[in-house]
């Protein structure tokens, strides 16, 4: 594909700014930092729109906590400011990288979340009676950002651009030219396009059968077993020499009727399951909003709000039954009340 010119004047546009405050603050209008930047919404933005004409706005400045989900992560967390840069130029850039990507990579990408690749692995479990399942060990701290660079000259031009995009790479990383912080909306899209020459390689070298990517997690079919195992010995050998990584182990071959895990789910050719994982998110927030809404710290209606939104876990898969059982087992009221026999106490004025 031909590279599209993005300039800096496009990103510091006005509206364009303005659009990507409010994407910014979605949801996060309550903490200290986005109030304060909205309160002073013209002047902040007016500082920033300077600074990226002049090639001198500030990266780099974010704080990182650990997380358990389920895994440990390093969460990367950019100040407002820089999150609203980060909205502003992928506002442009996005459309960019997506449009050459193909259409079995999912994540980051409108109209292709879980749902979709969910669907998608069921299509192919169903066609395709062999699969290999692999992904990426330390994806994000493994980025070399040199090639980084070079594969995002491809779709993108606009030598301050690019240079805007080489300091936001480079403002991250172990020092040695490698990673991508986790948490960062450019980090979720260059790392998605990392990948591209992957996907392509796949589909168009190796001819596999069907495939699906997200992120760095992705299956690919063939017709027999020593079909995709030879296809796995591949991708090991293209990923180690065209991108500098390294695929973790070990690589999962299985039959495609016996199921492939995806995203939480485990996709049969008939039907989807929970995972463990997701079946414990589902009755670990249920028991959550049930604890908040005997506190008092929520009323029945925000309640059955919450219980909605917990449901959207189970939304794809084929899990009414269990739903239902789970929803009325008495054991979940009875950790409540173990909470409050311990001496765990709520009321209106803890807040």
């Amino acid at each position: 594909m031909n590279p599209t010119h993005v300039s800096l004047e496009t990103i510091a546009d006005w509206d364009n700014l303005a659009s990507a405050t409010w994407r910014a603050s979605a949801g996060k209008r309550t903490r200290y930092e986005v109030r304060s930047f909205l309160d002073n919404l013209l002047p902040n933005l007016s500082d920033l729109r300077r600074d990226i004409l002049d090639g001198t706005v500030r990266v780099g400045q974010a704080r990182t906590f650990r997380i358990r989900d389920p895994k440990p992560r390093l969460i990367t967390a950019a100040c407002f400011r820089e999150r609203v840069l980060q909205h502003a130029l992928m506002w442009h850039v996005g459309p960019l990288l997506e449009r050459a990507l193909v259409a079995d990579t999912f994540a980051c990408l409108t109209g292709r979340g879980t749902r979709a690749v969910v669907r998608r692995t069921q299509r192919h479990v169903r066609r395709f009676p062999w699969y290999a399942k692999m992904d990426v060990r330390q994806y994000f701290a493994s980025i070399d950002h040199d090639i980084l660079k070079t594969l995002l000259r491809r779709p993108l031009k606009g030598a301050e651009t690019l240079e805007l995009v080489d300091r936001i790479i480079d403002a991250y990383g172990d020092g040695n030219g490698r990673g991508l912080p986790i948490g960062a909306l450019t980090s979720q899209w260059f790392a998605n396009y990392y990948l591209g020459p992957l996907d392509r390689f796949l589909l168009e070298e190796r001819r596999v059968a069907g495939m699906v990517r997200y992120m760095d997690d992705f299956v690919f079919w063939g017709t027999t077993r020593d079909e995709v195992r030879s296809c796995a010995a591949g991708v090991d050998e293209f990923l180690d020499q065209t991108l500098k990584l390294e695929s973790r182990p070990p690589t999962l071959i299985n039959r495609s009727s016996h199921g492939v895990s995806v995203c939480g789910y485990r996709v049969f050719p008939g039907t989807i399951h929970l995972s463990r994982t997701r079946q414990d998110r589902f009755t670990q927030a249920l028991t959550h909003w049930e604890v908040e809404w005997l506190a008092g710290r929520i009323s029945s209606l925000e309640l059955q709000r919450c219980i909605d939104a917990t449901l959207g876990i189970t939304v794809d898969a084929d899990a009414r039954n269990w739903i239902g059982k789970c929803v009325q087992r008495r054991s979940r009221f009875d950790e409540i009340d173990r909470l409050f026999a311990i001496g765990v106490r709520f009321s209106h004025d803890d807040e």
